[in-house]
C-alpha cells in the first residue's frame, strides 16, 4: 500500500497545517491479491507524528483518505505494513534566503541573545537535571535564554563552574558533573540584570546511572536471514517451518505462490519481503565475525533469531527455539562466545507484541476454541476462524500472520518475562523490544521487564523501538534508550542530505538536538543507541542520493555519506548502523510485492573498499578519542552549511567537532589555542577550513 502526502509542511512554522494522506491501490495491486486470495479491508497510517499508533484511513470514491494537524519538521510514517516507509516534510521555499554568493563565510560560535526572563527550573528528582554518568554527577539547570551571566555549584566547600550546554526556542541549559559521590549542593548564579541569585540546598542521593560501556562501543546490525550463508545445509529447513504451513487464507489457495529459495545473488521475487529465502545464518556470521573486528565493533543486535515464519521473523512460531534455518542453541552458544572473547556484546529482538501464527498458543485456539486455555492470550472477534484471516482477531496493524497478544493477561506476560529472563541467561547482553507501545499495560509491564533484565545482568542494556523524541520512556524505569531515529533520521541524515541552507541549517541542527538533549538525562544522552538506517529503513547511501539498489553511487552521494557517520560518530552515544552500510549498498522501499529492497543479501564481492575503508579508520580515530565516548556535549557554532559542537569535560581532553555540508569550503572560528584534526593531522590556529561536505574532529594540541 503506498500512502501519498498531499500538502507539504514548511520548514519551521510553529502553527499546524492540515495534511492530507491518501491511500489508492497501486497499479497491478489488485491482480496480485486475487491470485493469492486477498482483498483490501482496511488501510492504516501509522507516524511518528502520533507515536506509531494506528490511525484508520476512511475510504471515499475508492481512495481512502486521512487528514492530520501536524506542525513544521520532518516525520516518518508507515502506509500499511511492512510494504510501505516514508519519509514526509517539505521546505517551504520562503522560510529562508538563498545563501549569498562571494567569499566563504567565517562561522564563529554561536551565542544567545539576552531576554531578561530567568525562569529558573532545577529538580534534583528529575533524571533530566541530575543523573550519574562517566563517574560524573551531571547537574544541570533550565534558565531563560541568554538570562544568566555565570553560575557555579557549591557543595562540600567547593566551587565548580557551570558553563552554558545547550539553548534552543528561548530558553538555555547549564551544566557541570561533579563527583559521583556529592549528595548535597546549591546553585548559585548571577543574572544579565547583575542581581545574585542562590537555590538550593538540594538532594541527589538516587540519580539514574548510566551505562557507560554503551558510549564507548559502537554498534552493528545484522538481519541473519540476509547476511551471509555459511552453512547450505539448513537452507530447506526455511521452508519446514514457513507461515504458508499455518496460513489457511494462503495455503488453500491453488494459485498462490508458496515460500522459496533462492541462490545467494538470485534477483529479488514475488516473495521478497518475507519467504524468498537466501540461507543467511549463524555459520555464516561467525564466518564474517573478523569483519566487525576490523570496524571496531563492540555491540552486535540480532534481527529475530527465534523459529519464526518468515524470514524477518518478527512472526514468532517458539521463543525458546532457535530457528532451524539459522542453526541451533549450540551454534548460538559458539555465537556468544566468540562475540565475547572479542569484547562484543550481543543483544537480541524481544517481539512481546504478537505471535505467529504457528505459535503453539494460537494454535491451540485454532483447535478449541473457547475451550482453548490460551482464549485469552488474544482478542478473538469469531470462531472459529481460518489462520491468517486479520478480521477473526486483533493483529499488529491488520496483518492476518500477526495476531496480537493480549499483554494484560497476567500469564501472558509472566510468560513473555521468563522467555527474556531465559535468554539472559543464557549469556545475552541485553534486548531491543520491538513496537514496545503496542503493550496496552505499557508502564507495569516494562518497568518488570526491567527488573528481570537487570535483575540477571545488571548492565544489560534495554533499547525500545521507539521512532521519536520521548523522554518518558527513560526515567530509569523502563528502557535505556530508544532507536534514536529522531536523531539519526530527523537531524544527522537531513543535514547530511545538503541541497542548501534553506532546507536544513546548521543552526536549525543545532537546536533540534538542543530540545533533545535537554529532555534526555546525561546519563541516557551518553548511552544512546544512535542509527540512521535499519532493516526498516532505506539504505542510508539511497537517502543521500546513491540511488536504487545495484546502482552505482555518486561521488557526491558518498562524500555526504561520510559526513553523516562523521557526524553519527561525534555524538555522545553509540553509532550503530545496518549490515552493509559499511560497503557502500543501496537499496530503497521497493514497490509491493518486491519491497523492501534495503534487506536484500548483502553481496559481499562488491563491497566497495574506499567506503570500508573509511569505516575502519573513523572506528580506530574514535577509539582513540576518550572525549567522544562519554556524555558531554555543549552547543558551539550553526551557521549556514556548518555545525559544530564540543565533546568532553572542559579542562579534560576536549574535541571540537565541525561539519559542512555545503559545496564550498567554509571557515570556522577557534578558540584559543592549537588544534589538530584528529583524521588528517593537520594544525589549525584561529580558524579551520572545513572541506566542502566534510568535517574534521578537531582536538586542542597540548603546548
Amino acid at each position: 500500500m503506498r500512502l501519498l502526502m498531499l500538502l507539504w509542511i514548511a520548514m519551521g512554522l510553529a502553527l499546524a497545517v492540515p495534511v492530507a494522506f491518501t491511500y489508492a491501490p497501486p497499479q497491478g495491486h489488485p491482480a496480485i491479491a486475487a491470485k493469492r486470495g486477498l482483498e483490501v479491508r482496511s488501510v492504516s497510517l501509522r507516524g511518528s507524528f502520533h507515536n506509531q499508533e494506528e490511525a484508520p484511513v476512511k475510504p471515499g470514491s475508492g481512495v481512502g483518505k486521512i487528514v492530520l494537524e501536524l506542525a513544521g519538521g520532518t516525520y516518518t510514517y508507515k502506509g500499511g505494513w511492512p510494504n510501505d516507509r516514508g519519509t514526509s516534510g517539505e521546505p517551504d521555499p520562503q522560510a529562508s534566503n538563498p545563501p549569498p554568493t562571494g567569499p566563504i563565510p567565517v562561522v564563529g560560535p554561536t551565542r544567545p541573545q539576552p531576554s531578561g526572563d530567568l525562569n529558573f527550573e532545577h529538580d534534583p528528582k528529575l533524571p533530566k537535571f541530575v543523573s550519574l554518568a562517566a563517574d560524573g554527577l551531571s547537574v544541570r539547570f533550565q534558565a531563560g535564554e541568554g538570562s544568566v551571566k555565570w553560575a557555579i555549584v557549591q557543595a562540600e566547600g567547593r566551587n565548580y563552574p557551570m558553563h552554558r550546554q545547550l539553548w534552543q526556542d528561548g530558553s538555555e541549559i547549564w551544566r557541570v558533573a561533579l563527583p559521583p559521590n556529592i549528595k548535597n549542593y546549591r546553585i548559585r548564579l548571577e543574572t544579565a540584570q547583575n542581581k545574585p541569585a542562590v537555590f538550593g540546598p538540594f538532594d541527589a542521593n538516587h540519580p539514574l546511572v548510566g551505562l557507560d560501556w554503551v558510549g564507548k562501543s559502537i554498534g552493528y546490525q545484522v538481519f541473519p536471514e540476509r547476511f551471509w550463508n555459511g552453512d547450505k545445509t539448513n537452507d530447506m529447513r526455511a521452508l519446514e517451518t514457513d507461515e504458508y504451513r499455518f496460513n489457511e487464507t494462503w495455503n488453500q489457495n491453488p494459485q498462490a505462490t508458496k515460500p522459496y529459495l533462492s541462490n545467494w545473488n538470485d534477483p529479488p521475487g514475488e516473495l521478497h519481503c518475507c519467504h524468498q529465502y537466501f540461507g543467511g545464518d549463524l555459520a555464516g556470521f561467525l564466518e564474517k565475525l573478523p569483519h566487525l573486528e576490523a570496524l571496531g565493533v563492540g555491540l552486535v543486535y540480532f534481527n529475530p533469531l527465534f523459529d519464526s515464519g518468515s524470514a524477518h521473523g518478527y512472526d514468532t512460531h517458539d521463543y525458546y527455539k532457535i530457528s532451524p534455518k539459522f542453526g541451533d542453541e549450540a551454534l548460538l552458544r559458539q555465537v556468544l562466545d566468540a562475540a565475547h572473547a572479542q569484547g562484543m556484546r550481543v543483544i537480541f529482538d524481544f517481539v512481546p507484541n504478537h505471535t505467529g501464527l504457528g505459535f503453539f498458543a494460537f494454535q491451540d485456539v485454532v483447535k478449541n476454541g473457547r475451550a482453548s486455555q490460551y482464549w485469552n492470550w488474544y482478542t478473538i472477534r469469531r470462531w472459529p476462524f481460518r489462520p491468517g484471516d486479520a478480521s477473526a482477531y486483533d493483529t499488529f496493524s491488520g496483518v492476518g500472520s500477526l495476531p496480537k497478544l493480549n499483554t494484560a493477561n497476567p500469564e501472558v506476560k509472566k510468560y513473555l518475562l521468563e522467555v527474556a529472563e531465559h535468554w539472559m541467561r543464557f549469556g545475552f547482553d541485553g534486548l531491543r523490544v520491538d513496537y514496545p507501545q503496542g503493550i496496552v499495560n505499557r508502564e507495569d509491564f516494562y518497568r518488570d521487564l526491567r527488573r528481570v533484565v537487570k535483575g540477571v545482568k545488571p548492565d544489560a542494556y534495554i533499547v525500545a523501538e521507539i521512532w521519536v523524541r520521548d523522554p518518558s520512556w527513560l526515567q530509569g524505569d523502563q528502557a535505556d534508550s530508544l532507536m534514536n531515529y529522531a536523531i539519526g533520521r530527523d537531524i544527522v541524515l537531513r543535514f547530511a542530505r545538503g541541497g542548501g541552507v534553506a532546507l536544513y541549517s546548521g543552526r536549525r541542527a543545532l537546536t533540534d538536538l538542543a530540545r533533545i538533549y535537554a529532555d534526555y538525562p546525561e546519563a541516557v544522552v551518553g548511552q544512546g543507541w544512535n542509527l540512521i538506517g535499519s532493516h526498516d529503513t532505506p539504505r542510508v547511501l539511497t537517502d543521500l542520493g546513491g540511488g536504487a539498489l545495484g546502482d552505482t553511487p555518486s561521488p557526491e552521494s558518498l562524500a555526504r555519506l561520510r559526513l553523516a557517520m562523521g557526524l553519527l560518530y561525534a555524538l555522545p552515544g553509540m553509532p550503530i548502523f545496518f549490515q552493509g552500510d559499511e560497503c557502500g549498498f543501496t537499496g530503497e522501499a521497493g514497490q509491493y510485492p518486491v519491497n523492501e529492497l534495503y534487506r536484500y543479501p548483502l553481496q559481499w564481492d562488491r563491497c566497495n573498499p574506499d567506503v570500508l575503508e573509511f569505516y575502519q579508520r573513523l572506528g580506530k580515530v574514535r577509539a582513540g578519542l576518550a572525549a567522544l565516548q562519554g556524555p558531554a556535549f555543549r552547543a558551539y557554532a550553526g551557521e549556514g552549511a556548518v555545525l559544530a559542537f564540543l565533546r568532553g569535560e572542559p579542562g579534560q581532553e576536549v574535541v571540537l567537532a565541525a561539519f559542512n555540508k555545503g559545496s564550498e569550503p567554509a571557515n570556522l572560528a577557534l578558540p584559543g589555542g592549537t588544534w589538530r584534526d584528529a583524521l588528517s593531522g593537520q594544525t589549525f590556529q584561529s580558524q579551520a577550513e572545513l572541506p566542502a561536505i566534510g568535517f574534521r574532529y578537531l582536538v586542542r594540541a597540548v603546548p
